[in-house]
């Protein structure tokens, strides 16, 4: 019967969770590596790939195109990120230099 109570309960707390905060499943800063870099006129273009907390690449994440950016950053470096109120807005926080 415990065992039951505690299913129950872990099944409808990881609900609760996917459906009322998604954003808790992924930290809110992370890395990504910039696959493209592109300069358009005062802005800068990016498609990164995202990066687990190794420097490795997380599949979870598709590549994500189109990151606009004042920062002036090359391919190949790594950028540190914020995803926005937990959604899929990008913003770049600037270079990691470790």
């Amino acid at each position: 019967m415990a065992e039951m109570l505690k299913e129950f309960v872990s099944n409808e707390l990881e609900k609760q969770v996917n459906e009322k905060y998604p954003h808790i499943k992924n930290p809110p800063c992370m890395y990504a590596k910039v696959i493209n870099a592109m300069e358009k006129g005062d802005l800068f273009s990016y498609t990164l790939k995202i990066l687990d907390k190794n420097m490795e690449v997380n599949n979870d994440f598709p590549e994500v195109p189109n990151v606009k950016s004042v920062l002036q950053l090359n391919s190949g470096d790594i950028a540190v990120i914020v995803l926005l109120y937990g959604g899929s807005d990008i913003f770049i926080l600037g270079r990691c230099v470790s």
